[in-house]
């Protein structure tokens, strides 16, 4: 039940590629876009919900089909690419839901499951939800919890998580320090847990995360901002910055 005018949860989507880039080591596995993941939020998302979208891309194609969509309700198109953080940052700008739920445009949404996610907040306790998580040890990722059932972690995985939309500007939004892309999502849920928030993570939801043909699964050049870096150096970059804010914190 889309209402525009009184959005209950705000999606948000960044969206980089209008096809992305095929992974040949993986490519008999299928690759999910935004309009299979705009069609799913149609059909299964019943809470009102608004869908906003920051795409950083000039690929015409993309853009005229952002511009025309009847299922994205707000929009902001980029010159350059921005990385994730700032379109996360974005997007939350634009965003008027009570919740904000930011969801990678690889990601199939099942029939209810972000309603059930939503049910989660009704702990006052609960600072940030999603389908997938882990335990980090030592700002090093240790293991994921065994349970079938919604458990307290130490970090919830970025392609697909909830936040109140008030926790989130008390927090200051995303640190851009790791643009492009990277950490983030990992640095937010050490946030959440420092204003003595939990993170919670809750398996049973039908969300399925496409990854295997996405940047990060391979090695490439991303090109953002006037710069670029490949995603090895990237990924070594990003963690020793992360290692650095958090040493000694949640150790």
């Amino acid at each position: 039940m889309s209402n525009a005018l009184d959005p209950k949860i705000s999606i948000i989507i960044p969206v980089l590629h209008w096809k992305r880039p095929l992974n040949k080591k993986r490519f008999f596995m299928p690759r999910q876009t935004i309009v299979e993941t705009l069609a799913d939020i149609k059909k299964s998302v019943q809470v009102s919900h608004e869908v906003v979208v920051v795409c950083n891309s000039q690929d015409p194609e993309l853009v005229d089909f952002i511009k025309t969509s009847p299922d994205i309700n707000k929009y902001c198109i980029n010159s350059v690419n921005i990385g994730v953080a700032r379109s996360w940052n974005t997007g939350a700008q634009l965003a008027e839901g009570e919740f904000l739920c930011y969801l990678n445009d690889d990601v199939s949404v099942g029939h209810e499951s972000l309603e059930r996610l939503l049910e989660h907040f009704h702990n006052p306790l609960v600072g940030e939800v999603g389908p997938e998580g882990s335990y980090w040890r030592d700002c090093t990722h240790h293991s994921f919890p065994e349970s079938n059932e919604p458990t307290v972690t130490d970090v919830v995985s970025g392609f697909c998580f909830l936040v109140r939309a008030s926790v989130f500007h008390e927090l200051g939004g995303f640190d851009i320090a790791y643009s492009p892309a990277g950490c983030e999502e990992i640095d937010f849920s050490y946030r959440i847990r420092q204003a003595g928030l939990q993170c919670l993570v809750d398996p049973t939801v039908n969300i399925k995360h496409y990854h295997h043909h996405s940047v990060s699964s391979q090695k490439m050049d991303i090109h953002y901002l006037g710069k670029t870096i490949d995603t090895e150096a990237l990924h070594l970059r990003n963690t020793a910055y992360f290692r650095k804010k958090w040493n000694g914190i949640f150790s």
